[in-house]
Order: C-alpha cells, then sequence, then structure tokens
C-alpha cells in the first residue's frame, strides 16, 4: 500500500487498514514511518502482547516488519509500503519470470526460517493480504495475530499451497512453468522438516 492511498481519518490521522481486533494507522518516529496497530475497544481479544511477542520472535529470524515498541493496547513497527503479493503478481508480464522467482523463492526463504525457529504464522495458504512487497522487489511477511509456537509450524507448505491452488496459482505456474510433480517434493519436507528437504524443493520449483 502506497503513502498516497491511505485514508485520512477525522483526527488528521493515516489509516492504512482496519480489522476485527484492531486498526492500523501510519505514524512517524524518529523521522521514519510506522505503522501504529491499535487494540479496538470492541475486539474479541483484550491484548496485543500474544502478537507482539510472535512479531519479535519473527524478527529475531529476520523475517516481518521490525517492532519497536508495544503495550497491551498497541504495537509501532515498521510501515511496510507497497502492493500485496495478489496485486503484485497480476501485474506481471510473461517477460517478469526472473523477477518473479526471486519474490516467491524470498518468501519461500522466509517461511523456512519461520519454520525453523518453530513459528507458525497460520495464515499463508492465503498469503494476498499477508505479504507485501516493497520498493527493491523485497516481499515481506506481515501479520503474526494469528501465529502460534504451540501448533505445527507449517508456513512453507501454506506459501505452497498458496502458489499452487491460490487466486494467483494460474499466474504463477504459467509464467515459471511449475509441475504437478513439485507436489511429491512438498510432500518430502513436509515429512521431514530440513534444509537439505528445503533445498531440493526449491531447485524442483526452478527458483
Amino acid at each position: 500500500m502506497g503513502i498516497d492511498s491511505l485514508m485520512i481519518t477525522e483526527n488528521g490521522l493515516l489509516l492504512a487498514g482496519k480489522g476485527f481486533r484492531s486498526v492500523v494507522l501510519v505514524g512517524r518516529l524518529e523521522n521514519r514511518l510506522v505503522a501504529i496497530k491499535i487494540l479496538r475497544s470492541d475486539s474479541p481479544i483484550k491484548s496485543m502482547e500474544h502478537e507482539a511477542k510472535m512479531l519479535t520472535i519473527a524478527n529475531n529470524a529476520n523475517v516481518g516488519p521490525c517492532i519497536f515498541s508495544y503495550t497491551k493496547d498497541f504495537i509501532i513497527m515498521e510501515y511496510i509500503c507497497g502492493p500485496t503479493i495478489n496485486s503484485w503478481i497480476s501485474s506481471l508480464s510473461f517477460e517478469s519470470s526472473e523477477k518473479l522467482k526471486k519474490v516467491i523463492r524470498l518468501c519461500f526463504e522466509d517461511c523456512f526460517k519461520l519454520d525453523s525457529v518453530g513459528l507458525d504464522h497460520g495464515e499463508l495458504s492465503d498469503a494476498s493480504r499477508h505479504v507485501i512487497i516493497r520498493d527493491g522487489v523485497k516481499p515481506v511477511i506481515v501479520d503474526f495475530s494469528n501465529a502460534s509456537t504451540t501448533r505445527k509450524v507449517s508456513n512453507v507448505t501454506s506459501f505452497f499451497s498458496y502458489i499452487m491452488y491460490g487466486k494467483v496459482a494460474p499466474n504463477v505456474r504459467q509464467i515459471l512453468g511449475i509441475k504437478m510433480q513439485n507436489v511429491d517434493v512438498m510432500r518430502t519436507y513436509k515429512r521431514c522438516i530440513s534444509e537439505e528437504n528445503f533445498n531440493s524443493l526449491i531447485m524442483s520449483l526452478g527458483l
């Protein structure tokens, strides 16, 4: 999302997003743009602390927007400017295969980092609202509100499902020439999460 596409609230603040748990405003902290995620008064959850702790774990694995501060009522984090991955992929042409390969590979690498530290994002099977492509063609996984360290990790397998069966799957599979036999390699990774099996998956996808 670009800064010019943000809505202005009645208080003159920039509104980046609104969900049933929180609203996201854009502000400044030490001359940098930040996203301020604020708990709604009618939210079914009572604290932002869980999400903040999950994002901190992700940051320790070099994944996600950088978190700066939090309380039970809000999280202040890096503002990620750019289109959603769905919008970005939908805008690509057949001549953009190398760009697409780069972004898909970087997404898989971040997913593997999360798998490796035992943090499951929880919503990457539909990555459309959870991956932002910022300048420099760098994808960033966002929104760790449903993340968990107690359930079995499935970040790589979930993102694989997204590119194989999600809304943008026809574009991805056509541009990259992904074949159904890659599913077998994915099953091997799912049975045993390891760097060796991850590298085999990446190679099978031509990334």
